[in-house]
């Protein structure tokens, strides 16, 4: 079965979570598994710091990508991805010099990614957006 499809039907199965850090936390691990499925490792889920908290942390090949997850059951506020402001960037950004301050392992590149769950029409859709903050 295609990896996407499969973790779209999954995370249809827990739309009707009413906690929303249940809703989130399920979207979170759902999403480490579809990188996974896609060739990525996960080294971390819910890194935490003073400053905030890092998604996933997730490696494929030379590259080491920092993964925020976004999950929305309609379109009130607007698209998952949308909710990556000016300032959550900045944020990521903060959060992911941390991180690399304190990393043992090689990598020659970083990237900056979002997992979008999106359950606001009749079809769930998951989209991995790559690159999506810059530094610079």
């Amino acid at each position: 079965m295609d990896p996407v499809r499969y973790i779209v039907e999954l995370f249809a199965q827990f739309v009707r979570l009413k906690n929303p850090k249940a809703f989130g936390r399920r979207a979170e691990g759902l999403a480490a598994e579809y990188l996974r499925l896609k060739g990525y490792r996960i080294l971390e889920r819910n890194w935490r710091t003073r400053f905030g908290e890092i998604d996933l942390v997730a490696q494929k090949g030379d590259t080491l990508v920092f993964v925020e997850v976004k999950a929305r059951r309609g379109r009130e506020k607007g698209l998952p991805e949308e909710a990556i402001t000016e300032a959550k960037k900045a944020k990521l950004l903060t959060l992911a010099r941390a991180y690399l301050s304190s990393y043992q392992g090689r990598t020659e590149k970083v990237r900056f990614d979002v997992v979008a769950f999106d359950l606001s029409g009749r079809k769930p859709s998951i989209r991995h957006l790559k690159g999506v903050i810059e530094d610079g």
